[in-house]
């Protein structure tokens, strides 16, 4: 595990391995963890990713995990209760011990090797997806923890200018018990048997303060009907639908120029580019991040946008399986609320066929009525437009909700060891049975 003090501390100390561990509100519930009364888990938590409601909600079914052998196809259809994100440096020895599979279902999820690369025009290896685009921009700057260096503006904040307070947000919208962008305290759950400590009441409890919630996707790529598609209509047309160039640089910038990830992330769309000449309306990087182009002015609509930002880490995946090679991302999400962040987003601009009055769906994720709404992508720029039409490039396989707690909910869960005992003996009687 790694706290806030070892974050601050690896600026000087090398960090060698860290830790994530999540979980889902059964896997909670079967931990002993219950919710009170006066103070329970959001809605969406409760209910997970792959309910009947949020599948309407979200108009997918994410409910066939890869890799668990359940039924002898290598799909498992139950739900995920434990999420364990591992970081080491290579060679390192890892810090979790094996686990029993015999009792525990396991699904392993492993970094495509092959997804830090260095391509033409690129002076270092970075972060790419299975379509070759460069993956991990555009990220969010938490308000308060990234400060100036002591000398003057960083380096960051240099080369973007002014437009770097654009993606400066409140902690609150990723961390709860922080103030978001309404000026709030983000709403804390609690469990029963949880106490304050002595320490000072916070509205709607402590156990999730320093907590977050995660909204997990495993995103399988058809690479091969991408590959298609490029060599049918060129690159050009896929940057369009993407919205930035393979290289991450935004459409019309000069491609020989290095560039750093804070500046290529420093433009607007409302004056440059209003009517999606450039860059297309319904590209991807649009419909996910509209920045400055959904309210009345430039100030309200980034102001709007804040109000509905990821923590994004992605993750390339590269599957071998019977001599076949499947691709796909490993989508991880981090965000304070669950339905004003990622299923507003989902819903209101990625899934939404009227997203700006297109009626179409985003290029990439697959639409939401294929029947109603064809596969297609207009692209501005002659006097009609000009459309492609579209193959479906990927699939949401699994996907679930989970709760990311603080170091002292940790150790709070991990310190009752009568409920995981009780937990991991059901979970063996139902694997013998």
């Amino acid at each position: 595990m790694v706290s806030a003090a070892h974050v601050k501390e690896s600026r000087t100390t090398h960090i060698h391995s860290a830790i994530a561990i999540a979980f889902s509100f059964s896997g909670l519930t079967r931990l002993g963890c219950m919710e009170t009364r006066e103070h329970p888990f959001p809605t969406p938590f409760r209910s997970g990713m792959g309910s009947d409601v949020r599948a309407l909600l979200l108009r997918d079914n994410p409910r066939k995990w890869r890799w668990a052998d359940v039924d002898g196809d290598g799909i498992a259809r139950g739900p995920v209760h434990v999420l364990i994100a591992e970081w080491t440096e290579k060679d390192a020895e890892s810090p979790i011990s094996d686990v029993d599979e015999k009792v525990f279902c396991v699904i392993r999820v492993e970094n495509d090797p092959c997804s830090f690369r260095k391509i033409e025009g690129e002076t270092e290896e970075k972060l790419h997806e299975a379509f070759g685009f460069r993956d991990g921009l555009a990220q969010p700057v938490i308000q308060g923890l990234r400060q100036d260096d002591g000398v003057g503006l960083s380096k960051a904040k240099a080369e973007a200018g002014p437009l770097y307070e654009d993606r400066v947000v409140s902690p609150g919208e990723f961390i709860l018990g922080y103030r978001n962008e309404y000026d709030e305290l983000a709403y804390c759950p609690n469990v029963e048997g949880w106490t304050e400590s002595g320490r000072a009441k916070h509205p709607g409890g402590r156990f999730a303060l320093n907590g977050s919630y995660l909204a997990v996707r495993q995103i399988e790529q058809d690479v091969a009907a991408f590959d298609a598609f490029r060599a049918l209509h060129g690159k050009e047309v896929c940057e369009k639908m993407m919205g930035r160039q393979v290289t991450g640089l935004p459409l019309g910038w000069d491609p020989n120029k290095p560039m750093s990830d804070s500046k290529a992330d420093a433009f607007r769309f409302r004056v440059e580019d209003a009517n999606g000449f450039t860059c297309p309306k319904g590209s991807h990087i649009r419909r996910v991040n509209p920045r400055d182009t959904l309210g009345v002015d430039v100030q309200s609509s980034i102001k709007s946008t804040k109000l509905h930002r990821l923590l994004r880490r992605g993750r390339p995946y590269r599957e071998e399986s019977n001599g076949e090679t499947r691709k796909g991302i490993f989508f991880i999400a981090c965000n304070a609320d669950l339905e004003r962040q990622f299923e507003f987003i989902q819903q209101r601009w990625v899934r939404n066929p009227s997203f700006v009055n297109l009626h179409a769906d985003d290029p990439f994720v697959g639409s939401s009525d294929p029947k109603t709404f064809p596969k297609s992508f207009s692209m501005p720029g002659l006097a009609s437009g000009e459309e492609v039409s579209l193959a479906t490039f990927t699939a949401t396989l699994g996907g679930g909700y989970f709760f990311l707690p603080g170091i002292a909910a940790l150790n709070f869960i991990v310190g009752n060891e009568s409920a995981l005992k009780s937990a991991a003996s059901e979970v063996a009687e139902a694997a013998v049975s």
